[in-house]
């Protein structure tokens, strides 16, 4: 007679799937490590491109005055004052469950149109 095999560790499995992604994972930053990406040529003109905006952005900043931090906190509290003291309107969203939406389930559908009639069957 043979002798019954042992059953097989149960970390068995996760350890050979740890290991093979620790090995995807070597032979990935490898790959990595060799291959260069070409430098993409329009690099000087997209940074010359940040720089004036950047410039251009500064300079309607100092034109505003939001350089000066009074300055600056004066024209977000008048900001924020005239969105608080504009009303709230009414939405037109309605949430299912909720009071408004149960309001208007109960009320009475409109009325419909009544049907047309019937043509009248051709005469012989």
């Amino acid at each position: 007679m043979s002798s019954p095999e042992s059953p097989p560790k149960a970390g068995a499995t996760f350890l050979w799937v740890l290991g093979a992604f620790a090995g995807f994972a070597v032979l990935f930053s490898i790959l990595q490590s060799t291959v260069t990406t070409p430098e993409d040529p329009r690099v000087p003109e997209r940074l010359a491109a940040r720089e004036e905006i950047t410039k251009l952005q500064e300079a309607n900043l100092t034109a505003m005055g939001l350089k000066d931090p009074a300055k600056k906190a004066e024209v977000f509290n008048k900001a924020l004052t005239a969105l608080k003291a504009k009303p709230v309107g009414a939405s037109t969203q309605v949430v299912p469950g909720s009071p408004t939406q149960l309001k208007q389930a109960a009320a009475a559908a409109p009325a419909t149109a009544p049907a047309a009639p019937a043509p009248a069957a051709p005469a012989k």
